[in-house]
């Protein structure tokens, strides 16, 4: 990565719409983004890159045999199965992106987790944690390095792990904006620690709760009790956004934002 003076840089650059606008204004666009939930849906993310730039997206082509019925036929996986490994995979990634010309040009890149990479690889000896401080830096440097180069946005996602300790006080650990994390009545953090927080641009966590609700019903003899699902959107933290906030529901065309 090459240090650039922020105040030459144009006032607008390409955003990735998630497909709804109040989610959009949660983030206000994204580029390079930490997703860590139970409940993503990286495909609804390469939907939205598919759209027409009036709803957000970073490439169309007015060219009729560019245009696919079925956006989901263009998305490419490659499995890995370490740290090294993904590492490697980066130079064909910028060979295909860079080569490319027959295609619709890449615009999306979602790694599914970042966190299972190291989950085994690495003790907690101090040699190992450098070794692993060290392959955070270079995996997120390269991301933000074909991020830039070609424009295109970056999707990691990231899991959760149960949280022990004090939640609030002196003593309590504060999460980017949140001192805490809640999802399914549990108290959680992201994993990976400290080291990968700060190879990251932003943080947006998505948490699910179960509600119980007395549902009457006419031709019930009496009321019924039924399981309602929550789903809150929380931007953690960003270096030009502040915390925000917004329930959405899962439908058919993706992540609904609900109004309050």
């Amino acid at each position: 990565m090459i240090p650039q003076n922020l105040m030459l840089l144009p006032l607008s650059t390409p955003k990735l719409s998630i497909g709804c606008p109040i989610l959009d204004h949660c983030l206000g666009g994204w580029d390079t983004l930490q997703l860590h939930n139970r409940i993503s849906r990286g495909e609804w993310f390469w939907e939205d890159a598919a759209l027409s730039p009036t709803y957000g997206n970073l490439y169309h082509a007015s060219y009729p045999n560019l245009i696919r019925l079925e956006p989901l036929e263009d998305i490419y996986v490659h499995g890995v199965h370490d740290a090294e490994e993904l590492i490697h995979v980066f130079g064909d990634i910028e060979a295909f992106i860079a080569i490319d010309h027959t295609r619709l040009p890449v615009k999306l890149i979602v790694i599914d987790s970042i966190a299972a990479l190291f989950r085994s690889q690495y003790q907690t000896t101090p040699a190992d944690l450098k070794r692993r401080s060290e392959m955070f830096f270079n995996i997120s440097g390269t991301l933000k390095g074909l991020a830039n180069k070609f424009g295109l946005a970056v999707v990691v996602t990231n899991q959760v792990v149960d949280f022990i300790g004090p939640h609030d006080g002196v003593n309590g650990v504060r999460l980017g904006n949140l001192e805490s994390l809640d999802t399914s009545g549990r108290w959680v953090s992201p994993a990976l620690g400290l080291a990968w927080a700060h190879c990251i641009n932003s943080r947006v966590f998505l948490a699910r709760h179960e509600q119980s609700i007395e549902v009457d019903i006419r031709t019930a003899p009496s009321t019924s009790i039924c399981s309602q699902t929550y789903r809150t959107f929380h931007l953690v933290f960003a270096p030009n956004l502040a915390y925000a906030s917004a329930e959405f529901v899962i439908k058919k065309e993706g992540l609904v934002g609900v109004s309050q």
